[in-house]
């Protein structure tokens, strides 16, 4: 469905990436091995202040995340990337805020421990795109399952998805697009062992 490919990008786990897409392109985001989960952020290249927002597209969509068909909503309540297509069993959070240090600490893990995280790997990636955020939007969790109970409660579970699963968005808007492959070893987000990411960009 890509056709031309124009971009390649592999994402060893516990790393992070960005790009540059142009609206119109589309985004394939591959798990290579199975149970990884992936941070996704988008921003609107013309004002980083607008960006994909979890908070605003629940209820643009009325659903917990998006779906085939469904877009994501940025906190100006506009499309930023479309669901396409979600060859995975279609687990995608938009609960969960980005694992930190904090996070790791929260659980248990060392104070002072020098931890990979989605956030640290958000921004490092824009420091790649020589950009500077001061703040964490929080991302779309592809192929993550964080399960909500009947209570309310949440269970974390590991991913369903298999290798060579993925998903196809549309930009909708030129946009600067961080992938992160999750790196939280500390329960079982990643189904314990944290694996790479492939994401392609065509048209």
């Amino acid at each position: 469905m890509l056709g031309q490919i124009k971009q390649t990008h592999r994402i060893p786990a516990r790393t992070g990436r960005a790009f540059v897409v142009a609206k119109g392109d589309l985004i394939k985001i591959t798990d290579c091995e199975g149970a990884q989960p992936v941070d996704f952020w988008a921003f609107n290249r013309e004002n980083l202040s607008e960006y994909l927002s979890c908070m605003h597209t629940k209820p643009s969509i009325e659903r917990l995340f998006p779906r085939e068909g469904d877009a994501a909503y940025t906190n100006h309540r506009r499309p930023i990337v479309t669901l396409l297509q979600d060859r995975s069993p279609g687990q995608h959070d938009m609960q969960y805020a980005a694992c930190d240090r904090w996070r790791y600490i929260e659980l248990g893990g060392p104070e002072h421990a020098d931890h990979a995280s989605c956030e640290n790997n958000l921004h490092g990636a824009l420091e790649g795109l020589s950009i500077r955020l001061p703040f964490t939007p929080q991302p779309w969790n592809l192929f993550t399952n964080f399960f909500i109970n009947p209570d309310g409660t949440f269970t974390i579970k590991a991913p369903e998805s298999k290798a060579g699963d993925y998903v196809i968005l549309r930009a909708e808007l030129d946009a600067y697009i961080v992938l992160s492959a999750c790196p939280q070893d500390f329960n079982d987000t990643c189904g314990g062992k944290p694996t790479d990411v492939l994401a392609e960009v065509g048209r």
